[in-house]
């Protein structure tokens, strides 16, 4: 169903849901948006073309995590975490999307991350799209868009004065019941907002072949030359909404065996225990970086593992951008191969 969200109703909305949900949306904290818990004095952040520094994944899979408890005398119990029934609103398409995207590494028909799983069910997700498309972001060019639907609640389209709700689920309805539904002439209206933030997004780099192209040069010079600048910081896997990487450590004086966020683009990351290492420098790591999302990913689910959010390139210290990196890309030699 589509509904009508007066701009002026939202504060009073965001209150009634917190007497029933955990409410998360972008906040300001020091000089960046965040998400976190709505409270009763909050002030919401969500008017700004683009998105939070920290992704939301983190209400996913958080920075640190206490996954079992070890007794004194050498037993164990499974980490135990109250997670309430939470709505997160004003996330961005991209970071939904990215949210489904790790499904796929963290519920699998075999192997489910039970916290993951949990978590995930709890949430009611409401986006906003982008009708002002930001600087950054590339969503349109990796297969997405500023008013991506797929895997969400619900969908705010900005009309001015008051937001299209386009629900998606039950739970969704329920949030929105009591509100004016939308006429035709309305959801027409949002219609073309969402088509013109579209087409407005530019195509930041060209998709056909790239992956061929990256695996039959994955010795050559070009990435050399793309992690010339790198740092090796992480900030590019730390704040992107899509990669996962972890490290799970026992902390002896808490008794706790813990969950942590890591980075490919660490060297501690793919030491091995005999002191080898298959990805020595930053030239490895980049094109480990880079190999995952547009490369590994379509091996794996056939999706590119990126959502062209932009915040690599919006916060990477050194001014590194993987837009332009994959233009370079796909002026590399290649030879198309026919099977017989």
């Amino acid at each position: 169903m589509n509904f009508i969200l007066e701009k002026q109703a939202l504060p009073d909305l965001l209150q009634t849901w917190r007497a029933n949900f955990d409410v998360y949306l972008p906040q300001n904290l020091e000089r960046f948006t965040h998400f976190m818990p709505l409270a009763a004095e909050g002030v919401t952040v969500i008017n700004e073309p683009h998105n939070t520094r920290i992704p939301p994944k983190a209400l996913f899979l958080p920075m640190t995590e206490t996954l079992v408890k070890f007794t004194r005398f050498g037993g164990y119990e499974n980490a135990k975490h109250e997670i309430e029934p939470r709505i997160v609103f004003a996330l961005r398409p991209c970071d939904a999307q990215a949210v489904q995207l790790l499904d796929t590494s963290f519920l699998q028909v075999k192997y489910s991350d039970p916290f993951w799983l949990e978590r995930r069910e709890k949430t009611i997700t409401v986006a906003l799209g982008c009708h002002e498309p930001c600087d950054n972001g590339f969503c349109t060019t990796v297969g997405y868009g500023p008013f991506n639907k797929a895997d969400l609640d619900a969908m705010l389209t900005d009309l001015g004065d008051f937001y299209l709700v386009e629900t998606f689920s039950e739970a969704a309805e329920t949030c929105f019941n009591g509100f004016a539904n939308a006429s035709e002439t309305i959801c027409v209206q949002a219609l073309e907002v969402q088509q013109r933030a579209h087409d407005q997004m530019p195509v930041a780099f060209e998709t056909e072949n790239l992956k061929e192209k990256l695996e039959q040069n994955f010795s050559s010079n070009y990435w050399d030359k793309v992690s010339l600048s790198c740092l090796g910081c992480g900030v590019c896997t730390f704040l992107c909404p899509t990669c996962f990487c972890f490290d799970i450590v026992d902390e002896t004086q808490r008794r706790e065996r813990v969950r942590n966020w890591d980075s490919c683009m660490f060297r501690t990351y793919s030491l091995e225990a005999s002191g080898h290492n298959p990805r020595p420098s930053r030239v490895e790591r980049t094109r480990q970086r880079l190999s995952h999302k547009y490369v590994y990913w379509l091996d794996q689910v056939n999706q590119i593992g990126c959502t062209g959010c932009g915040r690599c390139v919006r916060y990477c210290p050194v001014g590194l951008d993987i837009r332009s990196m994959l233009r370079q890309a796909q002026s590399l030699p290649f030879e198309v191969s026919h099977a017989s």
